[in-house]
C-alpha cells in the first residue's frame, strides 16, 4: 500500500488534506527517486572501475534516464536558444 511505504498509517492519511497528502506523496517519490539516482550512480562507478571492458567512460544517464532527464542535443539546444533570443528582441 502506498501509504506504508510513504511511513504514515492509512488513519493518519485521512486526517489529512489534500494539499498535504500530495505533499508527503511528493516528497516520498521524491525520496525514491534519490534512492534511485544514488544506485544508478554506483552501478556506474562500478562498471568505470571494471577496467578494461569498458571502451568509454560510462556515465550515470547512460544506465538508466529517469523521465525528467532529458537527452540535451547541444546543436538542437544552440538553435532553440538562438531562436527564442531573436524572439525576445523583435
Amino acid at each position: 500500500m502506498l501509504v506504508g511505504r510513504l511511513g504514515i498509517s492509512p488513519s493518519e492519511a485521512k486526517k489529512l488534506t489534500r494539499e498535504e497528502l500530495e505533499a508527503v506523496v511528493k516528497h516520498g517519490t521524491e525520496r525514491l527517486k534519490d534512492d534511485w539516482k544514488r544506485t544508478r550512480w554506483l552501478a556506474a562507478v562500478l562498471v568505470n572501475v571494471s577496467g578494461k571492458t569498458v571502451k568509454k567512460q560510462i556515465r550515470e544517464t547512460d544506465l538508466l534516464r529517469f523521465h525528467d532527464e532529458t537527452k540535451g542535443n547541444g546543436f538542437a539546444d544552440f538553435v532553440r536558444a538562438a531562436h527564442n533570443g531573436a524572439r525576445r528582441t523583435e
